[in-house]
């Protein structure tokens, strides 16, 4: 038995080859799409249904949330960052049950073809640049050409406007330096941006993975020695339990910062 690793396995399908998070996320979004189909048959059927009726309480809630959250950002950009929260929240979940079952211990085919989505850093590391450069191109989108002067602070250049003398001279080149420094600062900024959205959620999704994994290797050799206690059921459920408020913590600390992005890139010449 192995540790899981950082990087998936690939899958070798017919003539091609599929990494398990590419594999998982197709079994995700077929498994959010039956529970869609289920929810509008049963809405139709009766409206009144409580499934029905926690789902939209759970969706207003939701709505409600960002749109307090998002101050001046248009209504179709916080649809979208809520998206991002549900699209992570659901894979991060799926990611919890695959933990639980497709185990070496537990049901071993399942682990070779499965492994929890968010677990791929380049998975996390796609979604952190399409968001952190989306959010670039709405303040662009807002501010014109006048965003680019967060990056290149040209009037910064300006604030020894008359150049006398040696001493004056010397000023203004401290003051064109001072202001392509900051103009770095800001670029490699986005940098970061990109690279702690991609740790964040991977860190601690594989983190919980490996933990989980361990604690379910440990309950199997417990349950060999001592079959007639409860613990080894109930140690990787507790861990279960957690992991599935970490992925609902991680999705909702990845949306946020998104959120945060966006209204950055509102503000940026408020």
């Amino acid at each position: 038995m192995q540790v899981p690793w950082i990087y998936p396995e690939y899958i070798k399908i017919g003539n091609l080859y599929f990494s398990q998070t590419l594999i998982t996320s197709f079994l995700s979004l077929f498994l959010f799409l039956l529970f869609v189909v289920v929810y509008q048959f049963l809405k139709r059927k009766n409206s009144k249904n409580s499934f029905v009726v926690f789902v939209d309480m759970v969706i207003e809630g939701v709505l409600n949330f960002f749109k307090d959250l998002a101050g001046g950002i248009p209504r179709y950009a916080q649809l979208y960052i809520i998206f991002l929260f549900v699209y992570i929240l659901w894979n991060n979940w799926i990611g919890v049950l695959i933990d639980m079952f497709a185990n070496e211990k537990v049901v071993p085919f399942l682990h070779h073809w499965l492994r929890p989505v968010s677990s791929d850093i380049y998975f996390n590391w796609i979604l952190a640049v399409v968001w952190v450069f989306w959010a670039l191109w709405y303040g662009f989108k807002k501010h014109g050409f006048k965003f680019v002067e967060k990056y290149i602070p040209y009037k910064w250049m300006w604030m020894v406007e008359e150049v006398k003398g040696i001493g004056s001279f010397f000023l203004k080149i401290v003051d064109i330096l001072i202001a392509l420094f900051i103009g770095l600062l800001e670029f490699v900024g986005e940098f970061v941006k990109i690279l702690s959205l991609t740790l964040r959620l991977f860190w601690n999704i594989l983190a919980w993975m490996v933990l989980l994994w361990l604690v379910i290797v440990a309950a199997a050799v417990l349950w060999d020695k001592i079959w007639w206690m409860e613990v080894p059921f109930l140690l990787p459920l507790i861990v279960f339990v957690i992991e599935l408020f970490v992925g609902f913590l991680q999705a909702l600390v990845f949306s946020l910062l998104v959120l945060v992005y966006f209204k950055l890139a509102e503000q940026s010449h408020h």
